[in-house]
């Protein structure tokens, strides 16, 4: 509404009251509203409680509750999914069933409130006929949002820790048996300059979409990024395709408001200026002091405490990945046991070991698996654990000789006392698998003279 003090200053300007929206644009913002809100503070892939140490993810549970168990029963009763299928479970990444079973819960819940909405506003006779604010207030969450995940997935590739070095199990791998997924990151992983590139272009869109002056250039160009993201997952079956989609819609959302101008500007090359409305004018000065502190706690968390936190993190894994095991080589497992299995309950029959920090584990369907392990050479013990929902075991380890070693199964660290009473242990017997000494993928380097092309 104009501001009636305002007509009475002479050549006061007073701002036009902003048009009225059509009652298909209404509604269709209220579900935009609701769906935007559910993906920025209950995504499972991430959210805004990320920022909040330690809380945040109890937080996150208790929002989530609900809805999780609500994708839980439509999987098990109306699809009538059983096991790992039906179930909320660590992947590292997403995809799974009861995911894409709570993104049409998203949907559902985001339609039957934007309706219920609309059906209270028309019971109230419209009073409102437009949400411009509300719209503003809707781009400034999401701009946090899509900001943080620009910026923590950028560090991650800043500073190649995302796609790590290829392993020697990827290396023993024949081509034909690699999963389009081990194909695309082992190329990524070749040359890290590559990966940090990447990183900084989502870096850069990260950055420029949290500030108001840039924040149309950091949305352009993190829906650049992003676009690619999602075809590199949707063409190599990467599973963050639910996230990454997400992501994308959330950013040409953001970006709807000010397509016009660009319209006009790029393709018409007529002047034009940005229209959307990236934060509302804030009359109350209780709400402009919380938005200056949301933005200050943002620039603290991501481009200060963000960099630091990221660099320490690469230089402790470099560090890490410099040193050596027990267990260095290439392992066959003699006599797999289902005590060693995979997440899907595969027994494990071999193990290679590149460095502390690079391991993975081969299971007797022929898929590879992340493994963490750490070993103490004092003890001598070694913890082993199979991706993120795998076995998790700790092993006392002694060499036969250099080609033969034998784990002792033993109980955990943390085992109370009742629990290591009935313990049964078991042992391992490991045969080192032979390796070539050097691979022309890793050795081929860069040429800038090629009489001819490297092909075999």
């Amino acid at each position: 509404m104009p501001d009636p003090a305002a007509s009475l200053i002479p050549g006061a300007v007073v701002p036009a009251p902003p048009a009225p929206w059509s009652h298909l644009h209404r509604v269709l913002f209220r579900v935009a509203f609701v769906y935007f809100l559910l993906f920025a503070f209950c995504y499972g892939n991430g959210n805004l409680f990320d920022i909040i140490p330690v809380v945040g993810d109890r937080i996150t549970q208790g929002l989530n509750w609900p809805l999780d168990h609500l994708a839980e029963w439509i999987s098990t009763h109306v699809l009538h999914y059983s096991g790992i299928g039906a179930t909320h479970h660590e992947t590292g990444s997403g995809d799974t069933l009861v995911q894409w079973v709570e993104e049409w819960v998203f949907v559902g819940v985001a339609i039957v409130a934007g309706l219920l909405w609309s059906a209270i506003a028309a019971a109230r006779g419209h009073r409102r006929v437009e949400y411009t604010t509300a719209h503003a207030w809707l781009r400034f969450l999401l701009r946090l949002t899509c900001g943080m995940f620009m910026l923590s997935y950028g560090f991650a590739k800043l500073f190649p820790m995302q796609m790590p070095p290829i392993s020697t199990a990827v290396l023993n791998e024949p081509v034909g048996n690699m999963s389009p997924m081990t194909m695309l990151w082992s190329l990524l992983a070749l040359n890290p300059a590559y990966q940090i590139i990447c990183g900084a272009a989502e870096v850069i869109g990260g950055v420029l979409i949290l500030f108001r002056r840039t924040a149309l250039a950091g949305a352009l160009v993190s829906a650049f990024v992003m676009t690619n993201v999602l075809l590199y997952n949707l063409f190599f079956d990467v599973p963050v395709k639910l996230f990454a989609a997400n992501l994308l819609l959330a950013l040409v959302f953001i970006t709807l408001p000010d397509v016009p101008a660009l319209f006009r500007f790029f393709w018409l090359h007529q002047p034009a200026a940005p229209a959307g409305v990236w934060i509302p004018q804030i009359e109350r000065k209780r709400f402009r002091i919380a938005t200056r502190v949301v933005e200050v706690i943002f620039i603290i968390a991501f481009l200060i405490a963000g960099p630091i936190l990221n660099g320490i993190g690469w230089w402790k894994y470099h560090k890490a990945s410099l040193g050596k095991t027990p267990l260095q080589g290439a392992w066959h497992i003699d006599a797999p046991t289902p005590s060693l299995a995979s997440p899907e309950q595969q027994p494990i029959t071999a193990i290679y070991v590149d460095s502390p920090t690079l391991v993975r584990t081969r299971s007797t369907d022929g898929a590879l698996w992340r493994t963490s392990l750490r070993c103490d050479e004092k003890t001598p013990a070694c913890n082993i654990r199979i991706y993120t929902t795998g076995s998790r075991a700790r092993y006392a380890w002694k060499a036969v000789d250099a080609d033969h070693m034998v784990l002792t199964a033993i109980p955990p660290r943390d085992a109370k006392p009742q629990d290591a009473a009935h313990f049964h242990p078991y042992t391992l017997t490991l045969t080192r698998i032979p390796l070539p000494t050097h691979y022309p993928l890793l050795d081929r380097g860069f040429h800038w003279v090629n009489e001819w092309g490297l092909e075999r």
